[in-house]
């Protein structure tokens, strides 16, 4: 199975018809549109998440209907951090699809990330997992406090949890010293952040 996460800012139908093209299994597409602005294959679903005065920027997961099934978990507290059930006919795991915004709190990236994570220890705890998406985190992030919760304490959360940053353990690199970058400031190449993540206890085949 493959699964795509992408940050498609400034949706248009041609953007999403390339990524879908790619042909992965699951998509989580972030500030993707809502229908009916954007539409997909007859053989896909699309869970969407946002909000309604501004249906161009939400949270979208697109998936195969052949390949597998995924439902929404019955307790769903954080608009922008969706907890899935995935059932790829073998099996089921546990999706968190991550995506920490700001909009309409005066919480931070961090500390919406950390509130889920916890919310969800019990899915992670039960289930093969994989937490995955758009973080908007950053070691040495600034307007965070140890009181609500840094990038650093949502890392060793998730470690105590059994979960691995697959970047970092293929790349054997810190955390902040990263040598790629997922996102740059204003589209400046001098100004790289590494903000995009994928955890999990799960092997994979490839990353």
């Amino acid at each position: 199975m493959n699964i795509l996460t992408y940050n498609i800012n400034q949706c248009t139908q041609a953007k999403l018809d390339a990524v879908i093209a790619k042909g992965a299994d699951i998509m989580i597409l972030l500030e993707c549109a809502n229908k009916p602005l954007i539409s997909i294959p007859d053989d896909y679903e699309m869970l969407w998440s946002g909000e309604d005065e501004l249906p161009n920027k939400g949270m979208a997961i697109i998936w195969k209907q052949k390949k597998c099934r995924i439902r929404k978990n019955e307790e769903w507290k954080h608009k922008y951090m969706q907890p899935l059930i995935v059932s790829d006919g073998e099996k089921e795991w546990f999706l968190l699809a991550s995506w920490p915004t700001v909009y309409k709190t005066d919480k931070t990236y961090p500390q919406i990330l950390l509130e889920a994570l916890k919310e969800y220890t019990p899915l992670i705890q039960q289930y093969d997992t994989i937490v995955t998406g758009d973080f908007n985190c950053y070691i040495g992030q600034k307007g965070v406090s140890q009181k609500t919760g840094t990038f650093e304490q949502c890392i060793i959360y998730m470690t105590s949890l059994g979960l691995h940053s697959e970047y970092h353990k293929r790349t054997q690199e810190e955390f902040g010293k990263e040598t790629c970058s997922t996102f740059h400031h204003h589209y400046d190449e001098n100004r790289p952040f590494f903000l995009d993540y994928t955890f999990t206890n799960i092997p994979l085949f490839a990353y």
